[in-house]
């Protein structure tokens, strides 16, 4: 994994990209005997980093799992929206069969909405935040990230929101959530 490994401009930031080639192989996995674990035994190759932060597809299939088999922790990013919401407790469900069967280990750092507008008129993105809430506790609630035009801006120009516009509504609301989940660990 070292030679697959991209250094970036920000100190203490490394990434291992994911590509669609990745994604397309995602049914051969199943073929590896014991494929559940790979993730898992792969990353103590890995040396020098406190932390790695898995950032998987939006879906609940082979590489979601091979993530939360080999998490301590996992977050989820949500949109305050009915079918995103409805996704939410699949996730929820699906990382609950992980640590069940897989990872026993598994815990839930909390749940935190992306592309959230506080002030919206209208209650409907309140609701979904509210409905979480009650399903899951103020506990679960990470901070927010709310809608910003910092964050396509900043994917166009291939960096970071921190980096590209660190005093944006967007930086700020992700250093906080950073601090959250470092304070979850």
């Amino acid at each position: 994994m070292e030679e697959i490994i991209v250094e970036t401009k920000q100190d203490g930031l490394d990434l291992l990209p994911a590509s669609i080639q990745l994604l397309s192989q995602e049914s051969r996995l199943q073929r590896i005997p014991g494929y559940h674990g790979l993730l898992r035994r792969l990353l103590p190759q890995l040396s020098g980093y406190a932390y790695v932060v898995i950032d998987c597809p939006p879906s609940l299939g082979d590489l979601t799992s091979l993530a939360l088999t080999a998490a301590d922790v996992y977050a989820i990013p949500c949109q305050a929206e009915q079918l995103a919401f409805d996704g939410l407790h699949d996730m929820v469900r699906a990382a609950g069969v992980v640590r069940d069967n897989l990872n026993e280990k598994l815990a839930l750092a909390g749940i935190f909405f992306t592309a959230y507008h506080p002030n919206q008129r209208g209650a409907l993105n309140h609701g979904t935040v509210e409905a979480t809430r009650r399903i899951y506790g103020d506990d679960a609630l990470l901070p927010h990230i709310r809608k910003d035009m910092a964050v396509p801006m900043s994917q166009a120009m291939q960096q970071s929101v921190c980096a590209y516009e660190p005093n944006s509504r967007a930086a700020q609301d992700y250093q906080s959530l950073t601090n959250a989940i470092l304070q979850a660990l």
